[in-house]
């Protein structure tokens, strides 16, 4: 019994062993995770309004700009059918439909208005005189906005009893009769976005006004009525084609069950049309609750007044209070991390060690040209590395060019269950020399070195798995570059290639000279350097005769940029004794 007992025991570790190793993948999107579930999370809450007048929607795409159906598994900007008429999304809640200065009861102007575009042929937008409602037809604005540009291509309005049969409402004599139609890309202003004349008839003779627009973004299509005879529209149409100019996709708030280590993110995506003229980004926020946002409440006094006071509510409490109790809703800035833009195939810079995490996906392009993403997924490990891992180098001023002794410190703090790490990648613009020196909490320790680049290096060393452990290092390079920066990963072997990104900041007391609000991984050079592109010149020959002779026909010349983020282009010109070149 006691054997049986020992082997359930050591197959429940060698099974707790392979869990903690295995490498875990988050997808949204594809043919597996479909991107309408939205990663299984908490409903995204999307904020609209004002500061002082706040509106909540839940949703995973705002002003309903994802298409979901173009291309079964993928998303992009929602893209129109030329012959459908899309005059309904007005209705909607980014767009309206309003006539400003139709003087009479409102409710009825309003409902009317919608009858307009809804696609009910009973009842209709009506500008009749009556004895008891003088009504005066004439100048009558009929204003669609969309809420957002779409590919407006075609406008057609007509009376009842024309494109379909009403017998019981035979106005189709009631037709508008004179008109202008504008149009406007975004909300009308006389000095920045003026209206665009699209139409213009003061004789016109068919009930049926079908106007081809030059296709181009459009937010408001704007009617006014220039008759004084009286008229009516059933419908008012307008068909679009293309796609949207810009579309977000917001993911659930995502729940990873607890505190992980995030690798890479990675998405794919594909262009429709021009490459050059569409985009798509990602960014991600990460948090340690489940909500980004924080709720405040009026406190009013006995009689409903507000003396300033709020109080932190819940979502529930807050959507129950009434207008004047409810207060702003901002950012959790304590609790969430900023958005941060990320990298297809790199870390995220958002902390990296908590358990929820959302991402967003903005698409924006032209008319014909746009982007279409297939699925966004990152990789992740449980429990982390460490809760925090953070490292600085010192010194922290040297000069250009010469070469540098630095300290390097890593300091592991752990809130609970860790993997540790036995690895560093530590990113440089040179290559490092003598790399040596390592201690762990102050006691030599054994490292190799994997690999030394011209763009950084790595080290491996035995696993680190306690709390407070500081690791430190010393190499030496030359800084060429103002702000050098020697960020770094670090990597639990035995978990694959999930690193987590070290955080800048306090790690060890180097003694005189460091102090800790200066904490940090980049190195600076003195003032007198800044801005130096050329350094040190040297020339191994200083007689240059090309003249074929074989003597002195070559030479070669070394040399040093400073300043510089990327490979640049050097050109070099020789002159002679005459200033010839």
């Amino acid at each position: 019994m006691l054997h049986g007992l020992a082997l359930v025991l050591l197959l429940l570790c060698v099974v707790s062993a392979e869990a903690q190793t295995r490498v875990r993948t988050l997808r949204v999107g594809g043919t597996e995770t479909s991107w309408r579930r939205g990663g299984g999370g908490t409903d995204p809450l999307v904020l609209g309004g004002t500061l002082f007048s706040p509106k909540l929607d839940t949703t995973n795409t705002p002003d309903d700009a994802v298409d979901f159906a173009n291309r079964p598994g993928w998303i992009s900007p929602l893209s129109f059918d030329e012959q459908i008429n899309v005059a309904a999304r007005v209705l909607e809640e980014a767009g309206s439909i309003r006539s400003p200065n139709s003087v009479e009861e409102k409710k009825v102007v309003r409902a009317q208005l919608a009858e307009a575009v809804n696609g009910n042929h009973d009842i209709a937008f009506e500008r009749k005189p009556t004895q008891v409602v003088p009504l005066n037809p004439q100048g009558i604005w009929v204003i669609l906005d969309f809420g957002i540009p779409i590919g407006v291509h075609r406008v057609r309005f007509y009376p009842r009893n024309t494109v379909v049969e009403t017998p019981r409402t035979p106005f189709h004599n009631d037709f508008l009769r004179a008109y202008e139609l504008f149009i406007n890309p975004t909300q009308t202003s006389a000095q920045r976005s003026p209206d665009i004349l699209v139409a213009r008839d003061t004789a016109n003779e068919s009930p049926i006004v079908d106007i081809d627009v030059p296709q181009q973004y459009t937010r408001l299509v704007k009617l006014k009525s220039l008759t004084q005879v009286p008229w009516e529209i059933d419908e008012f149409e307008v068909y679009a084609s293309g796609f949207l100019e810009r579309a977000t996709y917001l993911s659930d708030l995502i729940d990873l069950g607890d505190r992980a280590t995030l690798g890479p993110v990675r998405w794919r995506e594909v262009a429709i049309g021009r490459d050059i003229r569409s985009t798509a980004s990602v960014r991600l926020r990460t948090g340690t609750d489940d909500t980004p946002l924080i709720f405040e409440e009026r406190i009013l006094d006995s009689v409903g007044v507000w003396l300033g006071e709020t109080q932190i509510v819940d979502q529930t409490t807050w959507v129950g209070l009434n207008r004047r109790q409810r207060g702003v809703i901002v950012d959790d800035e304590e609790n969430w991390s900023p958005w941060k833009a990320a990298e297809s195939g790199a870390l995220i810079t958002a902390p990296g060690q908590r358990r929820y995490l959302q991402f967003q996906v903005d698409i924006e392009g032209e008319l014909f040209d746009s982007r279409q993403i297939n699925w966004v997924e990152f990789d992740y490990l449980q429990p982390p590395l460490g809760d925090t891992l953070r490292a600085e180098v010192f010194p922290r001023r040297v000069p250009a060019e010469k070469r540098a002794t630095f300290r390097y410190a890593v300091l592991l703090r752990a809130a609970g269950p860790i993997r540790g790490y036995d690895r560093l990648e530590i990113d440089a613009n040179a290559l490092v020399e003598d790399l040596r020196e390592m201690t762990i909490d102050g006691e030599p320790a054994a490292f190799d070195i994997e690999y030394v680049r011209r763009d950084g290096f790595a080290i491996t060393f035995e696993p680190i798995r306690r709390d407070s452990t500081v690791l430190e290092f010393t190499f030496d390079i030359p800084v060429f570059r103002f702000g050098t920066t020697f960020s770094a990963r670090a990597y639990h072997t035995p978990s694959g290639d999930v690193p987590q990104r070290l955080e800048a900041g306090e790690a060890a007391d180097f003694g005189p000279g460091d102090f800790a609000e200066l904490s940090d991984l980049s190195v600076v050079i003195p003032r007198e350097q800044v801005g130096q592109l050329i350094g040190e010149i040297l020339v191994d020959n200083q007689i240059f005769t090309p003249n074929g002779d074989l003597v002195n026909d070559d030479f070669e010349v070394f040399f040093n940029l400073l300043q510089l983020t990327k490979p640049t282009p050097v050109t070099m010109e020789i002159y002679d004794l005459s200033g010839r070149r």
